[in-house]
């Protein structure tokens, strides 16, 4: 049989190409390097067509076997060697083939995806502003560009990224509602989430409208708009509207045109809000290790962030419902599998769990560790939590010097990275400073207070432009030091500023303002009468919501020790208070005895020892029964016996869960201890966590910010 000459395989291969069968391409191809081996046209042919049909593997080992014939040199086909190591994320090595190359436009596109998907987005996001602004306005290509360049943003502020600056005509979301939803993403890691909802909201409407007109079947329009809807329940759930965000995901579970990563984030948040309204039941854990155990290949389509996050709401879960050795492991398993995706409520519920176990000097390890690890707008909490341990077990030199050294981290932090506003700062810090002067009998209280007072003033004195809030707050904490010539200016400054805002002294939460600004100056007496009676437990409380009054009332001196000697100072000493409050219980406890004695009591008799046992498990007991011979004429006792743990099946003990209270790191603290992330809605769980996936490091839609947002590699490419 003769062999097919080579133009009759190019012949073969225009054929294919006019009836667009990639497949067919490949395999004329292939059969004519097997009759003609030198040819380096049809090598060329077959790796390309080899990338069409998505088979890099395959393009790679061609590519490979072209050079070593000698068919191509060694830096032609770079590119698509590049390409192919992208398919198959071998995102270094296709990094370093791209470096050799002449820096074009297609060069340029696949190192921003490259980059995109090394996590690298400050660099993704200055190769395509780059691209944009050598792009033509109006064109198919611009428009892509500032989709996937919106993507990159979104990705980068989830990614914790926020020194990206977004002038507002970049992705001015007015008519594409794929760059709106991927905006609206951005906005939510920002924090921007009453902003982001309506977006969301909006880019639903809009797409809903522009694909039906462009005759897309229902089924289609719910898979393209189910993404943008389950974003806005994040949105939802975020701000508090849990009902809202609830009838969402009830919505969209119910449809089967989701992919597999949004679905499983839909019903994960949707077990999440149930748990939080009924915790107690096993059938929410259940639907939490659905979403977690999605078998197949479908658990790769969500990432490491997402799955940790949802791992997290697993061990959350499962401390409210008190399996806390559950929970521990769950956090075990986390640390372990995602070892690159911290996220921040893990020390605290850790520490949670360590108290719950009885465990108080590993959760003041923990807490310690977290409020010096943290900035001190972030570990205002971990700083008072593990304070209030360390006092609670004795340890009060600890409990100063971790205060301490939270205080001169917060002596040198800017107002930008708090956590807090500045005016709530403020009096965190005053009321840090007065627990440290408390916590030290020795060194001089008022001292102390007046030189937190004078730092606070200090720095309020450099901010060129202070808000009214922070200067009644500063205010107040000049007035509690009794520095009144500073505090009634601080005070008159924050009414003018107030006035000039159209805002009310009232609305700046300052206790002393009205009153300071009503003395005259000469009479500073009066205002000094300002602050009888006013106690130091309420001091504490007033400053610190964080405090339980059970420790405040030890910070609380009875009466003033200054000028007094020793053996007074020493009676202020907490533990001599609580040595004299059991010497008060003892004696209360005898006199409600003498008054109503127990039953059987007698004043000459020794009580038993052994009276809060049942009776037949006291080591004086003695069954009655029959004799011996009453035994034998009966024929023994009746039944048998059966060993313990035995019987059908051996199915032993079975452990179960008890009733749920909502017990939490803060609740265990005290009433009002907030995290500086806690947002008081349906997304704040044990230790102030966030529990469904809304949050800066997890969204209904956390691969770059789009499903279709994301950057289009074969397109950029080809």
């Amino acid at each position: 049989m003769a062999t097919p000459t080579l133009e009759s395989y190019f012949s073969a291969i225009r054929e294919a190409l006019a009836e667009q069968n990639l497949h067919q391409v490949v395999d004329s191809s292939h059969a004519g390097l097997g009759d003609y081996p030198t040819d380096a046209e049809l090598a060329k042919i077959e790796i390309v067509a080899l990338i069409k049909t998505e088979r890099a593997a395959q393009a790679l080992e061609a590519i490979g076997k072209a050079r070593t014939a000698k068919l191509i040199p060694p830096r032609v086909m770079e590119y698509e060697a590049a390409y192919c190591h992208f398919a198959l994320e071998q995102y270094a090595e296709a990094e370093r083939l791209l470096e050799k190359l002449e820096a074009g436009p297609a060069v340029k596109r696949l190192q921003a995806q490259v980059a995109y998907k090394s996590g690298k987005f400050v660099k993704c996001i200055e190769i395509y502003e780059n691209l944009l602004s050598n792009s033509e306005l109006g064109s198919p290509e611009r428009e892509e560009l500032r989709l996937n360049l919106a993507a990159a943003r979104a990705a980068a502020a989830q990614a914790g990224d926020r020194t990206q600056v977004t002038k507002d005509n970049d992705d001015d979301p007015a008519e594409d509602y794929e760059l709106m939803y991927n905006t609206a993403t951005r906005k939510l890691a920002e924090d921007k989430v009453q902003e982001a909802a309506e977006i969301l909201k909006t880019a639903a409407k809009r797409a809903d409208s522009v694909l039906a007109k462009e005759a897309w079947t229902d089924q289609d329009i719910q898979g393209e708009v189910g993404p943008i809807e389950a974003q806005m329940a994040v949105a939802l759930q975020m701000l508090g509207k849990v009902d809202e965000a609830r009838a969402v995901y009830v919505k969209l579970a119910s449809q089967n045109t989701l992919d597999h990563a949004t679905r499983a984030i839909v019903i994960h948040n949707l077990a999440v809000l149930g748990a939080q309204k009924g915790p107690t039941s096993f059938r929410v854990a259940t639907q939490i290790k659905r979403a977690l155990q999605i078998p197949g290949g479908k658990l790769g389509s969500l990432n490491s962030q997402q799955r940790a996050r949802m791992t997290y709401n697993m061990a959350s879960i499962q401390f409210l419902q008190q399996q806390y050795t559950a929970a521990r492991r769950s956090l075990a398993k986390l640390g372990k599998r995602y070892p690159d995706c911290a996220l921040p409520e893990t020390g605290l519920l850790s520490a949670s769990i360590s108290l719950k176990l009885h465990s108080p000097n590993k959760a003041l390890n923990e807490l310690a560790a977290l409020s010096h690890t943290h900035a001190a707008g972030e570990g205002v909490l971990f700083t008072l939590a593990a304070a209030q341990i360390a006092v609670s077990l004795g340890e009060f030199e600890r409990a100063s010097m971790i205060l301490r050294t939270w205080r001169d981290k917060a002596d040198t932090s800017s107002s930008n990275s708090l956590a807090y506003s500045p005016e709530e700062f403020t009096r965190y810090y005053f009321g840090i400073c007065q627990l440290i002067c408390w916590l030290d009998p020795e060194s001089a209280s008022n001292a102390g207070i007046s030189d937190a007072a004078a730092h606070l003033y200090s720095k309020i004195c450099k901010n060129p432009s202070p808000t009214a809030a922070l200067l009644a707050a500063v205010g107040d904490c000049l007035t509690y030091a009794g520095d009144m010539e500073k505090a009634r200016k601080c005070f008159s400054e924050a009414r003018s500023t107030a006035s000039a805002n159209g805002l009310s002294i009232d609305a700046l939460g300052s206790e002393f303002m009205a009153a300071v600004l009503a003395v005259d100056s000469d009479e500073a007496q009066s205002a000094v009468q300002l602050l009888k009676g006013y106690s130091r437990r309420k001091q504490v409380l007033k400053h610190i919501p964080g405090i339980s009054p059970r420790v405040a009332r030890r910070f609380r001196p009875r009466f003033d020790i200054s000028g007094k000697d020793d053996s007074v100072k020493k009676a202020s000493n907490p533990t001599v208070s609580a040595k004299k409050r059991l010497v008060q219980h003892q004696a209360r406890r005898k006199r409600k005895l003498a008054n109503s004695p127990p039953k059987n009591f007698a004043s000459d008799r020794t009580p038993d020892s052994e009276r809060w046992i049942p009776l037949r498990q006291r080591s004086y007991y003695r069954p009655r029964g029959r004799g011996n011979q009453q035994k034998n004429q009966r024929g023994g006792a009746q039944g048998g016996a059966a060993e313990a743990g035995g019987g059908l099946g051996n199915t032993g003990s079975a452990r179960i869960a008890g009733s749920v209270e909502g017990a939490t790191l803060a609740s265990a603290l005290s009433s009002d201890t907030r995290s500086p992330n806690s947002r008081n809605d349906a997304d704040s769980t044990a230790a102030s966590a966030s529990v469904g996936l809304p949050g800066t490091s997890s969204k209904a839609k956390q691969k770059s910010g789009g499903r279709r947002g994301k950057p289009k590699s074969k397109r950029n490419a080809w």
